[in-house]
């Protein structure tokens, strides 16, 4: 099991980091493309959402995920087939997690009659937003057989808030 760097922000008021940067050049990629499907359809009304999603798996793609909570803590899965954990960046903030995943393939001349091919860079944004704080000192994340794995612990604050309700 190979354990993946976790980037862990305290303040998450901090949005000065390279990966929200990042993420703000796709959301207005996202836009752009939802805008542009909404042209193409001739403006008409009324498929806003189903524009926005096309628009976003189009842009980030969308590997299959999954997000839990077990015993005061979420636990999450992303299926990541390919990348290596060098390839992984997960940024945890107090309420959300992100991850994003990218390799750079050189397309290598090869003789032969490849008609078409989708091998080559592959860049994957997941954020997951939380309903409870976590810990973010605490989060840890690890990436086995094409599978990444995190675990964030809520704070204590939050244990504490659920158990009252």
């Amino acid at each position: 099991m190979s354990h993946v760097a976790i980037e862990k922000v305290n303040d998450g008021s901090d949005k000065t980091l390279p990966v929200f940067g990042e993420i703000a050049k796709r959301f207005e990629a996202i836009q752009r493309r939802a805008f542009d499907l909404f042209e193409k359809r001739g403006c008409e009304l009324g498929h806003d959402f189903e524009d926005w999603l096309k628009a976003e798996h189009e842009v980030l793609g969308w590997p299959a995920a999954e997000m839990s909570r077990k015993d005061d803590a979420y636990e999450m899965q992303i299926t990541l087939p390919g990348f290596e954990t060098k390839d992984v960046q997960v940024t945890a903030t107090p309420s959300e997690i992100i991850v994003h995943a990218a390799t750079s393939e050189q397309k290598k001349e090869e003789k032969g009659n490849v008609l078409w091919t989708e091998f080559g860079s592959n860049d994957v944004y997941r954020r997951f937003i939380l309903s409870n704080p976590i810990n973010v000192d605490k989060v840890t994340a690890h990436l086995e057989k094409g599978v990444l794995r995190i675990n964030a612990p809520e704070t204590e604050k939050a244990k504490v808030a659920a158990k009252a309700a």
